[in-house]
């Protein structure tokens, strides 16, 4: 077995959080070594997880884990590995592993992020067509989530400029969604981009898995365009990746009496950039079209002001989970292993509840999967 092979399996072990596998990982030297004795590793990995990996090494579950790996011709990409996106490599929780098909390296010079509803209207088909293709065309490559809408209309407008485009899924790549885009998957993967998941064989996508995925998206690339979005959108949660990541985000005009304008609005209330042709991108980035190098790379994630302490009370409506969350946070800041714990619920279900109250405004996300009152 190979190290990215031992890495898949660890990967798949039911019980075994992302937390708890980095913590195996950094008491080991390798994946191989966590799986030839995982009860060297049970502080790390936990009870559930030594029986989970144990289990799977003795019912023949990771021999045939690997062989779906192998039939699916699915690539595998360690954190360390040269074709891994070096820029995800920097943001706080990086996948272990990718799953890749297609064009196995993700090193692309100059990745950028065009993402936002599904629900999209024509003008927000039409100009994220353009202005993907704009980009393209320019020598990006274009990264999005392959969903109905804005995020099929970036790939497609790569696509039509003959430039280069990564589709990154929110389940397995032996299972993507939606369906209505698997021909859309495999032209991508047909002219030269790739498909890539951090998820194993078998593993379905689920609402909070989305919200997972959106933090490669945007650490893989050097800026966010959100081109349309209601205000609850996952598309905010990308974008708030991407400032927490250092990189640039922009947004798309829209009318103001459309629902799809808010997202883009309040961002550029915010302090988003405006975007309305591929030059205001390349210039913000300092990239030219014939590939230079940017001169300003996102190194650091930015620095946020010293906040003053302040009597609070509960927000009302909060369910049981939401106010267990408020409570503990109350005491101070936690990380989301911690949350995880303590509250006792899956990690893809509370991430999805943290995010819809970071957009509430009942909490706060810090960098590092870090969590606050405002």
């Amino acid at each position: 077995m190979r190290e990215e092979e031992a890495m898949a399996v660890l990967c798949a072990a039911p019980g075994v959080s992302y937390g708890r596998r980095e913590m195996a990982l950094r008491a080991a030297e390798s994946a191989l070594e966590v799986l030839a004795d995982p009860m060297a590793f049970a502080l790390q990995l936990g009870e559930n997880g030594v029986v989970s990996l144990r289990r799977m090494m003795r019912s023949g579950a990771a021999d045939r884990l690997l062989d779906t790996i192998a039939a699916e011709r699915l690539q595998l990409l360690l954190r360390d590995s040269p074709g891994y996106p070096p820029l995800l490599r920097h943001i706080a929780h990086p996948p272990h592993l990718l799953f890749v098909c297609g064009r196995a390296a993700l090193d692309d010079p100059f990745p950028f992020a065009v993402v936002g509803t599904r629900g999209a209207s024509d003008y927000g088909r039409t100009q994220t067509r353009r202005l993907a293709g704009e980009l393209a065309g320019a020598g990006m490559c274009i990264v999005s989530g392959m969903a109905l809408g804005i995020d099929a209309c970036a790939h497609r407008g790569a696509l039509d400029a003959g430039g280069r485009t990564v589709a990154v899924l929110g389940g397995a790549l032996d299972k993507p969604y939606p369906a209505e885009n698997v021909p859309l998957m495999r032209e991508i993967i047909e002219s030269g981009g790739s498909v890539a998941s951090e998820y194993p064989p078998g593993v379905a996508p689920t609402k909070y898995s989305f919200l997972h995925r959106n933090r490669i998206i945007a650490g893989m690339s050097l800026g966010v365009l959100v081109t349309e979005g209601p205000r609850r959108s996952g598309a905010l949660r990308t974008a708030q990746d991407a400032l927490e990541c250092g990189r640039e985000v922009f947004a798309l005009p829209g009318r103001v009496d459309s629902p799809g304008s808010q997202l883009p609005h309040l961002l550029l209330s915010e302090g988003a950039r405006l975007a309305t042709c591929a030059q205001d991108i390349l210039g913000a980035l300092s990239i030219e079209p014939s590939g230079a190098l940017p001169r300003d790379l996102p190194r650091e994630l930015p620095k946020e002001a010293p906040r003053q302490e302040k009597s609070r009370a509960m927000p009302r409506g909060l369910g049981e989970t939401e106010a267990a969350v408020w409570r503990l946070l109350e005491q101070g800041e936690r990380d989301f292993d911690e949350l995880c714990e303590a509250v006792g619920l899956p990690s893809d279900e509370l991430g999805a509840i943290l995010m819809m109250m970071d957009m509430d405004g009942v909490i706060r996300a810090l960098p590092g999967l870090r969590y606050a009152l405002p």
